[in-house]
């Protein structure tokens, strides 16, 4: 406990004089940014490692974007999930969305309890503000309320007449321009399998996510609005969410965690392959990889340009972009390989094929152990 508030009191004087010295900077240039990030790479680059920085404002609506590239398409942009007031976060992603996609529909689909003066501010950027009740048991790690949010959403979507639509979170902006038009684009290119309208369009997990079977990232759904529906109609999970759940996910394997169905991501796939395309769901690397090849499209973190003001972890963008990471990476558990659209597409085309030594990435824990951090 000493230690753990000594920690904090330490980071803590050293964000002051990286602010000091950022204050002292802003005399002199409009770029003191720039220049202190670029003060703090070269000082902790060593011979091992380079260091960059990335920066991006918070209100996104500032980008330029060049008109004229859209093409009409009936589709919905759904925010799913409680109204995210820090930095005006669901406020300016709407605004953004309305800038980047003037064609779209934007669905806001939250909680009835939520600020009727927040409801308002939305509605007046244009949004379509769908309120659901919250299920009296949330299911592990909250599961059961994405897919209530999420299935009123794409709900409101297909009564709209709405023919496409994707599914992303109140806390999140998807900055990266005309990406949705790409996603649209790409299914009309890959056809999708039997029972399906077209492919469900995903993004590739991180941190190995090509070994995790049926565990593809839950934060975007892209697709047929009837395609969604289908994938959020999955039943509500009936066991309570305690905080073992949360403990015991990262000391579990790839395997066990797709077993338990800890991971909402995983619980809404399998369910989604089960009881809609019918297919024999294996936690295997191989059952996933048919899957994926046949049934989704994935694109990777740093296709979108993710912004997620939630955990301090994503100030990592190598983590989260599934790039090299120190210490939580080893040839053992390969965390730098995503389906990002790339990898998706060699495994379409056949220039990755699967081999049944692959399965040993799946029986790694999630999470690194400190034995395994260090042995690397």
């Amino acid at each position: 406990m000493v230690l753990n508030m000594l920690k904090k009191t330490f980071y803590q004087f050293f964000e002051g004089i990286i602010k000091l010295f950022d204050f002292i900077f802003s005399f002199f240039t409009n770029s003191h940014i720039s220049n202190i990030m670029r003060h703090v790479c070269m000082a902790v680059e060593s011979e091992n490692l380079y260091a960059a920085y990335y920066i991006k404002p918070k209100d996104t609506v500032e980008i330029p974007i060049l008109d004229g590239l859209n093409q009409s398409h009936s589709f919905a942009i759904i925010l799913q999930g409680p109204v995210c007031t820090k930095d005006n976060m669901t406020l300016n992603s709407i605004r953004f969305y309305k800038k980047a996609y003037p064609y779209a529909t934007i669905i806001v689909s939250t909680w009835s309890d939520e600020s009727e003066e927040e409801i308002n501010r939305l509605a007046k950027q244009g949004a379509i503000v769908v309120k659901s009740e919250k299920p009296s048991n949330a299911g592990v790690l909250n599961i059961n309320y994405q897919l209530v949010n999420s299935l009123a959403g794409v709900k409101k979507a297909k009564e709209l007449g709405c023919k496409f639509a994707v599914k992303t979170r109140s806390d999140q902006r998807i900055c990266k321009p005309y990406i949705f038009d790409s996603m649209l684009s790409t299914l009309q290119l890959f056809p999708g399998g039997d029972n399906q309208k077209g492919r469900v369009v995903v993004l590739g997990e991180c941190g190995g996510g090509m070994f995790i079977p049926f565990h593809s990232c839950d934060f975007l759904y892209l697709g047929y609005t009837d395609d969604l529906v289908c994938l959020f109609s999955a039943p509500l999970d009936q066991r309570h969410d305690a905080e073992d759940w949360r403990k015991i996910a990262g000391s579990l394997t790839r395997c066990q965690n797709y077993e338990k169905m800890i991971a909402p991501e995983i619980y809404i796939l399998k369910h989604y392959c089960i009881d809609v395309l019918k297919i024999k769901c294996e936690g295997t690397v191989e059952s996933y990889w048919y899957v994926v090849k046949n049934y989704l499209i994935c694109y990777g973190m740093k296709d979108i340009d993710l912004m997620w003001n939630k955990y301090d972890l994503l100030c990592n963008l190598n983590f989260y972009s599934s790039a090299y990471d120190g210490e939580r990476d080893s040839s053992e558990r390969l965390q730098t390989m995503c389906f990002d659209f790339f990898n998706w597409l060699n495994l379409y085309m056949g220039n990755i094929i699967y081999d049944k030594r692959y399965e040993e990435y799946a029986n790694v824990t999630l999470l690194p152990t400190n034995e395994n951090k260090k042995s690397h």
